[in-house]
């Protein structure tokens, strides 16, 4: 099993990929989440622990599934 700081990590560059794959900056991020992007750019740095809730705003927001941010057939 990964530990924490490798899953936290994966998911941060999921996260930031996904966002530059659709054209989007930190801050247009947080305009259409609600989500500051201070704490998207700790995310995408894998610094810190993300709540369920988040996961789906975030995935809402860019209009991906939450596997698509997290392949869960990784782990």
């Amino acid at each position: 099993m990964k530990d924490n700081k490798v899953i936290l990590q994966t998911l941060g560059n999921s996260l930031r990929q996904i966002r530059k794959r659709k054209n989007m900056t930190q801050l247009d991020l947080e305009m259409v989440s609600g989500i500051t992007a201070g704490d998207i750019s700790q995310i995408e740095n894998g610094k810190i622990n993300v709540a369920f809730t988040t996961l789906i705003k975030l995935a809402v927001s860019l209009q991906v599934t939450l596997s698509e941010l997290y392949d869960l057939h990784e782990y």
